[in-house]
C-alpha cells in the first residue's frame, strides 16, 4: 500500500510542480502536459512531442470524448495574443478538469484503478 501511496504523490507532486508560473503559455504547456500524462496512463501510446492538437485527436479517436474546447483554449492560451492569454490559460485548466472528467466516465473501474498506480506518466513503461 505504501507503494501505491508513493506512486500517486510523484504524480501528484510532478503535475502540481508544472504549474508553478506566472506565464500564462507555460500553464497552458502544463495542462497538455497534464493531458499526456493522463493518457499515456491509460496505455495511449502518443509520440512524445504530440501536439495539444494531437492530445485531443487521441482522446476523441480512442475514448469517444470531444476534446476541443480544451484544445481551443490551451492553443489560445500558448499562440494567441498576450493579451488574452491569461484568461484563455485559465480557461484551458477548466476545460482540462472538465475534459479529464468526461474522460474518466468513460473508463471502468479497473481502468481507472490502472491508470492511478500507473508509471507511464512517470517515464516508465
Amino acid at each position: 500500500m505504501a507503494l501505491v501511496a508513493a506512486v500517486v504523490a510523484a504524480k501528484l507532486i510532478r503535475r502540481r510542480a508544472r504549474y508553478l508560473t506566472r506565464d500564462p503559455r507555460r500553464i497552458a504547456t502544463a495542462c497538455g502536459h497534464e493531458l499526456a500524462d493522463f493518457l499515456a496512463d491509460q496505455r495511449l501510446v502518443l509520440s512524445p512531442g504530440a501536439t495539444v492538437r494531437e492530445l485531443g485527436e487521441a482522446a476523441a479517436e480512442r475514448l469517444a470524448v470531444d476534446a476541443s474546447p480544451f484544445v481551443g483554449a490551451a492553443e489560445a492560451a500558448r499562440f494567441g495574443p498576450p493579451s488574452g492569454a491569461r484568461a484563455e490559460a485559465d480557461r484551458a485548466r477548466k476545460e482540462l478538469r472538465a475534459l479529464k472528467h468526461r474522460l474518466r466516465a468513460r473508463l471502468n473501474v479497473l481502468d481507472r484503478v490502472r491508470g492511478l498506480v500507473s508509471l507511464r506518466s512517470l517515464g516508465f513503461s
